[in-house]
């Protein structure tokens, strides 16, 4: 048998016990009295482990009931959203190894109805996507031509574009914490991704749907946002550069009125 020498001591490695990994979590069940309460569990985690990884287990050999979304396991579909030790992350993409400090604390996304333990409704953010009608509404044009777009055009967009719509962003906004009318980062972020694709027609008709307070200048510029994005998208500076064009297109109607006024 495979045997490890540290210190001048014999070890059997069957001997050696993973590290345990201690997790508070929030949960929340509706039917019970109290509907709310935290529970704590130990789950043993190998290298390379991640949370997600760490709450199947739980799941599988602790507790069938607790319960929280997940789909792609690849930080693609944004499903396993949470908030860890006060920081909204993918549950996916956290590292048990960074975890393993001091106890951990797993709670639901802010700002969202909770469903059951750690699922949240997000029926208002999807409401809110809807609104800006998130697909390309471009000019009709004959089966024999092409949409053509400058390079600097298309890495414009791709910043927007890879927004997986995880919801993380609206658990860190003071602004959609304030007013859940207000539509949020991510949103006004897709806003700007159509915006600036020269294939879409809607220029004016997107400036006017965002020009409100629940709009670009409901947004407090404190690029909370920005911080947490798993997908390094910016929302909030897409969000200054339509508020620069809303200014410009007000001036420039501003001065076109007064000149035909003088006139």
């Amino acid at each position: 048998m495979l045997k490890l020498r540290r210190a001048g001591k014999v070890q059997n490695p069957r001997a050696m016990k993973s590290p345990l990994l201690t997790l508070i979590i929030k949960r929340f069940h509706r039917g019970k009295t109290p509907q709310e309460w935290f529970e704590t569990f130990q789950v043993e985690i190998r290298k390379g482990m991640n949370l997600l990884e760490a709450l199947f287990r739980i799941q599988d050999e602790q507790d069938g009931t607790l319960s929280f979304r997940y789909s792609c396991r690849g930080a693609v579909c944004g499903s396993c959203a949470m908030r860890v030790n006060g920081k909204d992350v993918l549950a996916c993409r956290t590292h048990v190894e960074d975890l393993l400090d001091k106890p951990t604390l797993i709670e639901p996304l802010p700002h969202f109805p909770v469903i059951r333990d750690l699922i949240v409704d997000l029926s208002t953010f999807f409401d809110h996507y809807r609104k800006i009608e998130p697909y390309l509404q471009g000019k009709l044009i004959s089966s024999q031509e092409e949409y053509r777009m400058e390079e600097e055009n298309r890495k414009e967009i791709d910043l927007y574009v890879n927004c997986i719509l995880c919801g993380i962003c609206f658990g860190t906004c003071p602004a959609f914490e304030m007013d859940r009318e207000f539509l949020g980062p991510a949103i006004l972020a897709k806003a700007f991704r159509f915006l600036v694709d020269p294939r879409d027609i809607r220029n004016e008709e997107i400036l006017e749907a965002v020009n409100n307070q629940q709009g670009v200048w409901g947004c407090k510029t404190v690029f909370n946002c920005v911080r947490v994005c798993p997908k390094q998208v910016s929302p909030t500076r897409g969000i200054v550069k339509m508020r620069g064009k809303i200014l410009r297109v007000r001036l420039s109607s501003l001065v076109s009125r007064r000149h035909q006024q003088s006139n």
